[in-house]
């Protein structure tokens, strides 16, 4: 079994001194030593340090190059960590999917820490351990290992992980509905969820076109509405922003009063504005309606992790219109 570990920093590359939490080379190196130390298995890791950074840091140019690796992994690699930390980890992870899921046919897991290695709280090891036995198994697929504040260490889909709980740093995934669950002995349990891809699925997925050495030259504008947000002060143009998305409510609202005026300008420019995320239901809400009524286009049944990512490829990549790239199925990432 070979294994190509991939480290971006993050926590789980980083130490703690005076109270600040920094990266620092070589943590990767010390995680394996655990690694070696608790379990005795007979893997080969092979280590590349990507970069060393937080990763609230990461941007385009991070992810670019994170990418970049992937796509480069050897083909006798049997699988591929990336170390990464846990504030970005489900965009990273989303945007990773469905931008490599074709291309990269190994399972590749992405790997955090909620503490610095040298914290006696640290589910790091525990965490690496999980990718590991998943990878053993036959797990396929771009997927997220986490252990919980619970003892609970789950496999998430790389397209339905959402961003880590404030206060617990624990992982959840769209319903709750995750791949497998890793016993403390390293036993996986494979759920086989009905609403989820199969093995044979996650490693049967197609090159998407257009994706080949991607480079985000348009962005996109993530928009997180709160009460009151003040639209008039937000000011995107076309030369700097190719679309806005919306992220409403849980039940797919948005203040329609508000954004009325928002919208009319953003139509004006020729920005499009999307709203997700959107439960698919036989009803929506009226200012839902209203919003679509007025040119919001709806993004339905994906996270706003994957459906950030979803504009952020339609935009850059070379195919086909965006549009058309929106409606194409990516990475398994609608939750049904």
């Amino acid at each position: 079994m070979h294994i190509f570990v991939l480290s971006t920093g993050g926590t789980i590359g980083s130490a703690a001194e005076n109270g600040v939490i920094s990266p620092e080379a070589g943590q990767e190196m010390t995680l394996l030593q655990m690694y070696r130390e608790s379990y005795t298995d007979k893997v080969q890791f092979t280590v590349c340090r990507v970069c060393d950074i937080l990763s609230e840091n990461a941007d385009d140019t991070f992810y670019e190059l994170l990418i970049s690796k992937l796509r480069a992994i050897p083909s006798g690699a049997d699988g591929v960590i990336v170390l990464h930390g846990t504030d970005t980890l489900s965009y990273t992870a989303a945007l990773c999917a469905m931008a490599c899921g074709g291309a990269c046919k190994v399972p590749v897991g992405f790997v955090s820490s909620a503490y610095v290695l040298s914290d006696a709280r640290q589910n790091g090891v525990c965490n690496f351990r999980a990718a590991v036995r998943y990878i053993e198994c036959g797990g396929a697929g771009f997927f997220v290992p986490y252990r919980n504040t619970d003892d609970s260490v789950q496999i998430h889909l790389a397209t339905r992980v959402m961003e880590a709980d404030a206060f617990s740093a624990d992982f959840q995934s769209a319903k709750k509905q995750v791949l497998a669950r890793v016993a403390a002995d390293g036993t996986v349990q494979f759920l086989n969820a009905p609403d989820l891809p199969s093995r044979a699925q996650l490693s049967n997925v197609q090159e998407t076109a257009g994706l080949q050495n991607l480079r985000f030259q348009k962005s996109v504008l993530p928009l997180k509405l709160y009460p009151n947000l003040d639209f008039s002060a937000i000011l995107p143009n076309r030369e700097s922003c190719a679309a806005v998305l919306l992220i409403g409510y849980h039940s797919g609202t948005a203040p329609v009063c508000a954004l009325s005026a928002f919208a009319k300008r953003m139509q004006a420019q020729k920005i499009p504005l999307y709203l997700a995320p959107i439960p698919r239901a036989a009803a929506l809400y009226e200012s839902t309606r209203e919003l679509l009524e007025i040119g919001v286009i709806p993004i339905f049944s994906r996270t706003a992790e994957s459906a950030l990512a979803k504009l952020k490829l339609a935009y850059n990549q070379t195919a086909c219109p965006p549009e058309a790239f929106l409606q194409k199925e990516s990475y398994f990432e609608e939750v049904t």
